[in-house]
């Protein structure tokens, strides 16, 4: 009895941590040091995956996913933001994806939010869901303005320019308010 008391307490002690958020992370391929969801901060290292990170994250050449972000997250030498449901602050990375909605900045190279991006999408590669905020890059893309800018070379919006619904390319500005 006392064995199997023993065996459960230090059993619990172990996977404790494991369910409380951590306030310092290392994330790489297949592995969390220590495991569970992040408060402060998150380096990733090749690819690393965590269910939610509030805080500071940094992917280090590769993918940092999480499934619920809020922070600043910094991608150094080629990181890669990826958020697959929802993301609130700023995110700078080669590349910034965003399965659900973002509300924020992203600024990378190309920048890509399936739902509703609200906020400042900066980069060569802009394409949201639906928008608003401001696009800003040479190619900007959203499926509808619903309250906001595209400035850049190409600026399609698939509901429509400001010029008309037929014409859903316009270069140089288009906006809806």
């Amino acid at each position: 009895m006392k064995k199997t008391l023993m065996s459960l307490a230090l059993a619990t002690a172990m996977t404790a941590p494991a369910f409380a958020a951590q306030p310092v992370q290392l994330s790489l391929p297949e592995t969390n040091l220590p495991a569970g969801n992040v408060e402060g901060f998150r380096a990733s290292l090749i690819y690393g995956k965590t269910e939610q990170v509030s805080g500071l994250n940094v992917p280090i050449l590769g993918l940092s996913e999480t499934s619920q972000f809020t922070g600043v997250s910094f991608g150094m030498l080629f990181g890669v933001n990826r958020v697959t449901s929802q993301s609130t602050g700023l995110k700078l990375g080669l590349a910034n994806w965003n399965d659900g909605n973002a509300k924020g900045a992203d600024l990378g190279f190309a920048n890509y939010t399936a739902g509703q991006f609200t906020g400042l999408q900066m980069g060569a590669f802009n394409y949201t869901g639906r928008l608003t905020g401001l696009q800003f890059g040479f190619i900007n893309a959203t499926d509808r303005i619903e309250k906001g800018v595209q400035i850049g070379l190409i600026n399609y919006d698939k509901s429509g320019t400001f010029i008309g619904q037929d014409i859903p390319v316009f270069p140089i500005i288009n906006a809806r308010f």
